[in-house]
């Protein structure tokens, strides 16, 4: 037994014994060894001082940062390009009045290198004049091949109807139209000293071959 814990247990019997005999007139002291028991006993009644266990430590776990979450963005969807529209160039077909008589404004004439479009023409077909009149029919003529119109080349002549050309049913071609470019062919006719109606074709000619076709008509009256 430690001396400290058998000192402690000696003091504490020796006070309760003051006490008693402080409270008693006479007290007999207790036999021999009688003390060393008492000690003995108060010793094994007090608490051991088992030492509690280490405190075990406590982790506190923080949240794990969780890497950022990729936010989608749509991608906007193709445009679909609205597909052209094209206006078609109106073409003047034939009418009852024409009596057979085509005026091809607007049509595309030839093809390749020679090609044409009467793009307006004056007067108009089946316009009235007065016997033996003077007329400059007049066509404004788009050059739409892919080759330049020029005397070398060209000639203005006269290919079916009625002869009512001025001069002479062929004539060189006046000036150079190249590809693009457009211009005005005159020819003149003279309406006839008969009443009625009337109408020839003039055309542009190469190597003996009409590519463009000058359509005039006339009523005689």
């Amino acid at each position: 037994m430690p001396a400290s814990i058998r000192k402690i247990g000696q003091i504490g019997v020796l006070v309760f014994f003051l006490v008693l005999s402080a409270c008693a007139p006479a007290i007999t002291p207790p036999p021999e060894g009688m003390l060393e028991t008492m000690i003995a006993a108060t010793v094994q009644a007090l608490p051991t001082n088992t030492p509690l266990p280490a405190p075990v430590g406590t982790v506190t776990l923080r949240p794990t940062r969780l890497p950022p979450t990729e936010i989608f963005t749509p991608t906007p969807g193709v445009s679909i390009t609205p597909f052209p529209t094209f206006t078609l160039t109106p073409t003047i077909t034939e009418t009852a009045t024409e009596v057979g008589v085509a005026a091809r404004q607007g049509v595309y004439q030839g093809s390749g290198n020679y090609a044409c479009m009467v793009m307006s023409q004056k007067p108009i077909n089946w316009t009235k004049f007065a016997p033996n009149t003077l007329v400059y029919a007049t066509w404004t003529v788009k050059n739409v091949g892919a080759k330049e119109w020029k005397s070398s080349t060209v000639q203005i002549a006269y290919e079916d109807g009625e002869k009512i050309y001025e001069y002479a049913p062929k004539q060189d071609f006046p000036f150079v139209v190249k590809p693009g470019e457009t211009r005005d062919i005159v020819i003149v006719v003279r309406a006839p000293e008969e009443g009625g109606d009337y109408h020839s074709t003039f055309g542009l000619q190469r190597s003996g071959d009409f590519f463009c076709r000058l359509i005039i008509a006339v009523s005689v009256r």
